[in-house]
């Protein structure tokens, strides 16, 4: 083994290698490779770069990391170059439309030459000469329509259900609102809310509202009064407004044909008929029968009238539209016909008015129980007292009608009499109601009433053996007797409409032919 020498010159090992190599070729390289790996000596840069016994990576790492480098930035490059020419500037512009003002002009970013579908609400109502689409000739911006959805204003809304006594100054406190709430909206005309102003128990109230800093705003206001009628009032920019909606209802005709068994109100009812179409047939009929003494069983009616249907549910029952009644082997007709005011009257096929000035009943399905006579025997007083009026049986709380228009003269207690209600007519004629239960809510000394209005509701105040109406009827103070005096008659069918009354009367009554026919046969049959 060759002779290692050790020499202090400060030159460091790689001068021993030095001389080894001149001693000893072949070992010298195994010393240099032990020395290395026992990192004795520190190999050079270069030398381990590009030295034969360097591996492949290390010889290329720094080449092919600046080449894939390079071709990276390359194709970002381009991508970047490509894109540009072909996506133009965004400049806000505006599509000259014909028969727009300037300011309804459409604005959109779509790309130059583009073309675009009108699909807008406010486009499809543009003149006829502008086409279908529109082809843009220059870089645009898109400026969204408005959705009317987003302008609202979500309102809190609350029910408020009307108790006795209410009035707006007790209900408006109640959902946070103010006096000065109240008095904006009573400052509308008072035809105008009158349903806000004569509420009832039960109805209920829907106040839609908005908060701010001090106090609620009312915005709007909702009372459903029936199926039909919706009153509302909605807020302006520095007022109010009311208005009534009114829902249209399907009108179906219904026919009916009933024969008297015992009374008109059983009767009535096998027929299939509703208490409003009985009373109101013993209404338009009650100036000619009596119903409390003319009537035979074997009479008979038919009738045509309305049925309300809303949604494809009844609802309600209508107006008679035609009616007939037969009595005593007597028939009487009747037709209603409306005039250019809306007010209907029924009227016999010649045109005149079913209506006389008074009617003979004040209470058309009861019973007489004791008849006008002047020499009659007080029930109570055991003496000879004349009865100059007639008296009506029935239940306790049936209605009693006012027999003519007049006004109310007295109202009160009349000794034996009990709660009375005397009307005048005219001044000529007064009728007298005696013996009710109570009166009609809010009637007063005074007060004017219609034909068939409601004044009362039987009873037995008084000298009264057990409920019934005693009714009087005198003519410039004198007593007569009301199943026998002669009533005077209403005017008849203005001129004016006698030609439409007939074209409309003639089809009702046909059908009234058709159902007396087939009467016929069923009765034939059976």
């Amino acid at each position: 083994m060759a002779r290692m020498v050790s020499h202090t010159n400060g030159m460091g090992t790689s001068i021993k290698l030095e001389i080894l190599r001149e001693y000893d070729a072949n070992y010298a390289p195994n010393l240099e490779f032990l020395m290395k790996r026992n990192r004795l000596v520190r190999p050079s840069k270069h030398h381990a770069l590009f030295s034969d016994k360097a591996n492949y990576f290390s010889r290329y790492r720094y080449i092919a990391f600046f080449f894939v480098l390079g071709i990276l930035i390359f194709s970002l490059t381009s991508f970047i170059t490509s894109d540009d020419q072909q996506t133009p500037s965004l400049q806000s512009n505006v599509i000259d439309l014909p028969g727009l003002p300037a300011a309804e002009q459409v604005r959109t970013s779509l790309p130059v030459n583009t073309t675009v579908p009108l699909i807008s609400s406010e486009l499809s109502e543009l003149p006829s000469e502008v086409e279908a689409e529109i082809v843009i000739q220059g870089p645009l911006l898109l400026v969204d329509e408005p959705n009317e959805a987003t302008n609202d204003v979500e309102l809190n809304w609350e029910e408020i259900t009307v108790k006795s006594g209410d009035n707006l100054s007790l209900i408006f406190p109640r959902v946070g609102l103010t006096a000065r709430d109240v008095y904006n909206v009573t400052q509308l005309d008072k035809s105008d809310i009158k349903p806000l102003l004569n509420l009832k128990p039960g109805q209920i109230i829907h106040f839609g509202t908005l908060p701010n800093e001090e106090a609620k705003s009312l915005e709007a206001l909702k009372i459903v009064l029936d199926p039909l009628n919706t009153f509302y009032i909605n807020k302006l920019e520095e007022s109010y407004e009311a208005k009534m909606e009114t829902r249209d209802v399907d009108v179906k005709q219904q026919h009916v044909t009933g024969e008297i068994e015992n009374s008109l109100f059983l009767s009535g009812l096998t027929a299939g008929l509703s208490d409003k179409v009985i009373m109101e047939m013993a209404y338009i009929f009650g100036w000619d029968i009596d119903f409390a003494l003319d009537l035979r069983k074997g009479d008979h009616f038919k009738l045509i009238y309305g049925e309300h249907y809303l949604d494809g549910e009844k609802i309600a029952d209508g107006e008679i539209l035609a009616a007939e009644f037969t009595n005593r082997s007597k028939t009487f007709r009747a037709v209603r016909f409306s005039d250019a005011e809306g007010r209907g009257q029924y009227y016999s096929p010649e045109g005149h008015s079913m209506r006389k000035t008074f009617t003979r009943t004040p209470v058309p399905l009861s019973r007489i129980s004791s008849r006008f006579n002047p020499n009659r025997k007080h029930p109570v007083l055991k003496t000879n007292r004349p009865h100059r009026g007639v008296d009506y049986a029935a239940r306790t709380g049936t209605p009693i009608l006012a027999t003519g228009d007049g006004k109310v003269a007295f109202k009160g207690r009349k000794g034996g009499y009990g709660r009375t209600v005397i009307l005048s007519h005219g001044g000529k004629y007064t009728t007298l109601y005696a013996h009710m239960s109570r009166y009609k809510k809010g009637l007063r000394t005074g007060q004017r009433v219609r034909q068939g209005q409601t004044i009362g509701y039987i009873g037995s105040s008084g000298l009264a053996t057990g409920p019934h109406l005693h009714y009087e009827f005198r003519v410039n103070g004198v007593h007569r007797n009301p199943l026998t005096v002669a009533l005077p008659k209403a005017e008849p069918l203005p001129k004016k409409y006698r030609a439409e009354f007939k074209e409309q009367a003639a089809p009702l009554l046909a059908q009234l032919n058709v159902l007396q026919d087939t009467a016929v046969v069923q009765n034939d049959n059976d």
